[in-house]
Order: structure tokens, then sequence, then C-alpha cells
């Protein structure tokens, strides 16, 4: 007899599998896990043990910065792709997806599991506004700031078991089974508040398999070990999957280096685990598999900082290195900065803030393309109640700082944030399995569809998306 931890309803045994207590029955543990076969076709209703009676199972993976063109030009770029190819194959691919204003990872990530816009789910950049510093550059990591339902809480309400490897926005969550992101210190003492923050016993128990656990300091391999396990032993009928490593690696040397190259087909790699790792559980001809990414990239030489423009016309004051007071100031997402004043109603500031910013927008060396009125970009979706927003010109990003030269050279070679008419910073979606229709012409689709056709896969209803099921995907 193995023995047990039991929390509340989830029990994780001292070695690998947890006990599922489903009404009176219990599920027995076993200490070992099967070799994962080869994965079958989609098609498949192979299965190494029995099925469970949930007959509707989705599982959303995101790959953080995939740029529509590594799918689309996989062969020309020469990318060992199988898993993705395979879905490719026996599913649909969009040719794009519109992402969000703007397009960074945590407001994207909210849109893609609430269906609407950052301004209606309040995730409106990375991290919080913070112009003092007081928040220590943290981010918008807890589920409490989300002001709508997700498509998780709509599944729990209807009592489908749910899971989760790393999802932004998901400290505090309820899930079945989670490893929400956070971090702190991004070394090993950060284990101890993965921990803290995750599913009682679930760390034990992945720990115990793989020795060690997702954490930002490690790769997508853990995050990968996790959700292997979590697939193959909690069986979810919703689980979110979220891969870092091709934003970071495209952060540092660009898109379509050799280094993104690689990092993708790692991550494939991990794919190919995921898939198997459903077979062997016998779930995979209940489940749908959706592939997305959140934003795309684009290339950068030189960094912009707002914030020298705004310290030298005397909208904020600095001491001892940080912001003392400001009547103005900057709020960097990458390839845009919003603006925000101190008092909304000040039209004399914001007057002269966007004339200074226009200003400076005349000389192609400061890196400005666009000063953006702030209703503009909020009727977009983005960005609510800020007094305008910069759009950085090709090759430029915006960064933090308020001192020295307003321009420097970029520490990164690739970035995102610019606003989601640029065709750069499209996103991909990609879907296969049960419900998906095989070959479906989509063309380019809206990140706001696809918490509805999760939904939709799950027979279930969000309360009041701004999007709805993608058209001409989902099988009658």
């Amino acid at each position: 007899m193995c023995g047990v931890e039991v929390v509340g309803q989830r029990c994780y045994t001292s070695g690998v599998r947890p006990l599922l207590l489903l009404g009176s029955a219990l599920v027995a543990c076993t200490r070992t896990v099967a070799p994962a076969p080869a994965p079958a076709p989609l098609a498949s209703t192979a299965a190494s043990t029995p099925p469970s009676p949930i007959a509707r199972r989705v599982v959303l993976v995101s790959i953080d910065g995939l740029k529509p063109e590594y799918l689309a030009e996989a062969d020309a770029r020469g990318l060992a792709i199988p898993a993705l190819r395979r879905l490719m194959k026996e599913g649909t691919r969009a040719d794009a997806m519109t992402s969000v204003y703007p397009t960074v990872t945590y407001p994207a990530h909210t849109t893609l599991i609430t269906g609407v816009s950052p301004k209606a789910h309040g995730i409106v950049n990375n991290l919080p506004f913070d112009p003092h510093g007081k928040n220590q550059d943290g981010w918008y990591w807890y589920a409490s700031d989300v002001k709508v339902p997700t498509v998780v809480d709509v599944a729990r309400k209807n009592h489908l078991p749910t899971a989760n490897v790393y999802w932004p926005v998901t400290v505090g969550a309820a899930f079945d089974a989670s490893f929400p992101q956070v971090w702190r210190a991004q070394n090993d003492e950060d284990d101890k508040l993965m921990r803290a923050l995750s599913t009682p016993g679930l760390a034990d128990a992945v720990a115990k398999q793989y020795g060690s656990i997702p954490a930002e300091h490690r790769t997508d391999v853990e995050r990968a070990n996790a959700a292997e396990w979590i697939l193959g032993h909690e069986r979810p009928a919703l689980a979110l999957v979220y891969f870092t490593d091709l934003d970071t690696e495209q952060h540092k040397t660009g898109p379509f280096s050799k280094g993104a190259y690689a990092k993708l087909e790692l991550i494939d790699k991990q794919l190919g685990r995921l898939l198997a790792a459903s077979e062997t559980a016998g779930t995979f001809a209940q489940t749908s598999w959706i592939v997305v990414s959140d934003h795309g990239f684009a290339a950068v030489h030189s960094a912009v900082k707002p914030s020298v423009l705004l310290r030298e016309r005397g909208f904020l004051t600095v001491g001892g290195g940080k912001v003392t007071s400001y009547r103005a100031a900057a709020w960097k997402a990458g390839g845009t900065a919003a603006i925000v004043l101190a008092d909304p109603k000040d039209v004399a500031t914001r007057t002269a803030v966007l004339a200074a910013f226009e200003e400076a927008k005349k000389d192609p060396k400061n890196g400005i393309a666009e000063v953006v009125p702030g209703a503009t970009v909020e009727a977009a979706g983005g960005f609510p109640g800020v007094a305008a927003v910069l759009v950085a010109a090709d090759g430029f990003v915006f960064a933090n700082g308020h001192d020295g030269p307003m321009v420097v050279p970029s520490w990164d070679l690739g970035a995102h944030g610019y606003p989601p008419t640029d065709p750069r910073m499209r996103a991909s979606f990609l879907a296969a399995g049960r419900g998906v229709l095989a070959g479906a012409k989509i063309g380019t689709v809206r990140m706001i569809d696809v918490a509805p056709t999760i939904a939709a896969l799950l027979s279930l209803s969000l309360p009041s998306p701004e999007g709805g099921p993608i058209a001409g995907l989902l099988a009658p």
C-alpha cells in the first residue's frame, strides 16, 4: 500500500501517482509510470489505461513569442518540429492571430483565457504602473487583479477538473492542480515560493519523479515535466501550459536567430511529450489541442528612455535615484510606452507633454514613430485613462531610466509590445483533435476569440466575451 497525503478532494502519493476521489470511488495508485509510446495520430483511440468518463478536454499550450512565420515557413527554415508539424497536418493553422494592445505577455495571456481586451480584464501591462518603484518590479502575478471570469472559472463552476503549468496571472487562482508563474530571486530559493503557492503536495509529487519543479530560473523542460505529470495523473478537462524559453532567447538574440530555432525545436520535443502523456493516460481521443502565442517579435538595436525627456522638461523630479514626484510619468511596454498624468484632468500638462514628444518625434534619432492620444488606444482596448501612448520607431524599444542620454544601445536584440496592427507583432494559432475540423481555412483570427472557442469545445459559455468561437474551425 502506498503512502498517501490527502489534500481536500485530491490525494498525492508519497511516490508518483495521485488518488482521485470520485464520490466514494477511489482510483488506486501506482509507484511507477509506464514509458510513453510513440504518439498515435490524433484520430487514434489507443490507450494504455481506460479513459476517464469526461468526454471533452482541451489542452491550451502557449509558446511565448512564436511568430506565425516559424510555422508557415518551417520547411524553408529547416526546422525540426515534428510535434507542431503533426498538429498542423492533422488540424488547422490560422494564417496569424491578432494580439492585444500592448503586445506583451501578461495582457495577452489574460485575453486568451477571458475573451476580452486588456481594458476589460484589467491586466493592461506586464507590470502595474509604479513610478516611485514601491512595488520593487513586481508583475501582475495575482489572479485577483483579473476583473472578469476566465474560462477556467467557468469550467470549475461546471465541475470540470482544471490544471495550470506556469500560466501568467494565476497566483491565487483556483485550479485542481497548479504551478502559477511567480518569482522573486530567480534561484533555488524560489522553489520555496513555488511550493507555497502551488497546489499542496503537487510539487513534492513532481519533484519525486523528475528531481525539480518548474520555476523562473529553470527551463521549459521542467515546465514540460510538470505538464506531463499532470496530464498523465490528473487528467484535467482543461489544462493551461506555458512555455517561455523562445521569448527569452529572441529577446537576447533576435527573431529567427539560430538560438531561437534551437529553443523552438527543444520546445517542440516537450510538446511531443505532452501528446504522448495524453495518449498513455487514455485521454487523447477526447482532447482538443490548441497551440497559441501571445505576440510576435521585432529586431531592435536602440533603447529610448522617455523619462529622460520628462525629467529634462520638469514633468518629474528625481532624488536618490528614484522619482520623488511627477506630473507626468512613463509606463513602458516594450515597443510602446504610456504617458500617465498624476492628475488626469490636468489639461495644461497633457498639452505640454504631448507637444514635447511631438517635438522629439521630428528627429529620427530619438526613435519615436508616433504619439497616439490615450483615448485612441483605449478605444482599441489598451491602456485606459492614459494621456498618450508613444510608439517606438523600427529598430527602437522603450526602456526605463531617467538619467543619461535619452537614446542608448539596446541590451536586447529583439522586442515586442508594439501596436497589434504592426505585422511583426502577429501571434500564432493552431488547433487539432476532438471537435476541430482539419484543414479549415480560417485566415487571421483574433485573440479575443480563443477563450470562446475553448468554451465551445467544452460545451461551456463565457458570460460576456468580446469575441466568439472561431468561424469555420469547429466540427458541427
